[in-house]
């Protein structure tokens, strides 16, 4: 009996313990509804659509916001044993699908006159329940196998014709357009760029534009995640008159034009697409 139950003891050993760790870990933790909050601010006013902001960019120009929008997905929280914990979106047939979400920032009134008066600025789902996360991250924009369908057959929130980037093929995955002192329409859309091919056969792109952003001592019972504008556009002229190969005011994700490079490394990217470091000038944590 002895000489049996030893080996077998030894072989069960390590699968005990397991169990027995199991016992205490998430698994047997009730999950919670948690709520990321996102903040457009101009410094440390609210962005809004009825109001115009000064001192913008490196010509301290003036703007007005005609729209602003952004796909985030992949929302997880941090614990300060750096457990991660991805939130289990919830499933609102509108705003929120699978791991992706749709922010709206503007109400279509006053300069956004987009006819878009919904607006969404957090995003829910539920994880594990901890008093000790400390830490955020999120995708910007879909994932490369989600990029690329028919937006008049997809379901909410990928049937946003806004949003929706024809001559790439692709979604945009963020549409920021505002107006300045001396253009009426200043834009920055980023999303993969240099894109080829079709629904049907696939696509490839030059730049795949796939933003990671991680924020410190961000607490979602407490904390928002502060987007500024006035961050954002710190390196620009917004009131410079486009010219040469370069016709359009502002950024479409293209790697040769010189109002990109600034504003994709507000999102950890270089002008070619690849990753660097995240600056804290445009998200912020307050």
């Amino acid at each position: 009996m002895n000489a049996v139950w030893k080996p077998l003891s030894r072989a069960l050993l390590p699968a005990l313990l397991l169990a027995a760790q199991g016992c205490g870990g998430d698994d047997d933790v009730e999950p919670k509804t948690y709520t990321v909050r996102f903040s457009p601010q101009v410094r440390q006013e609210a962005l809004s659509c009825t109001t115009s902001f000064t001192d913008i960019g490196t010509s301290r120009g003036v703007i007005e916001l005609l729209d602003f929008r952004m796909y985030v997905r992949d929302v997880t929280l941090i614990r300060a044993n750096g457990e991660r914990h991805a939130l289990k979106l919830a499933q609102d047939g509108e705003w929120q699908r699978d791991a992706i979400a749709l922010l709206d920032f503007e109400d279509g009134t006053g300069t956004c006159r987009t006819g878009s008066p919904g607006t969404h600025r957090a995003v829910t789902g539920t994880a594990p329940e901890h008093d000790d996360y400390t830490g955020l991250e999120f995708k910007v924009g879909l994932p490369p196998d989600r990029n690329h369908l028919d937006v008049e057959a997809e379901a909410a929130p990928l049937d946003v014709r806004d949003m929706w980037w024809s001559w790439q093929g692709g979604y945009k995955f963020v549409k920021l357009d505002i107006r300045t002192q001396q253009n009426a329409a200043y834009y920055f859309h980023l999303g993969a760029s240099g894109c080829q091919g079709s629904n049907a056969d696939g696509y490839t792109c030059g730049a795949a534009n796939q933003a990671t952003v991680a924020l410190d001592g961000f607490d979602p019972e407490t904390n928002q995640v502060v987007l500024d504008v006035a961050g954002l556009l710190s390196e620009l002229d917004v009131n410079r008159t486009p010219a040469g190969s370069d016709m359009m005011p502002g950024c479409m994700s293209g790697p040769t034009d010189p109002e990109c490079a600034p504003l994709l490394s507000q999102f950890g990217l270089n002008a070619d697409g690849t990753p660097k470091a995240l600056p804290k000038t445009f998200f912020k944590v307050r």
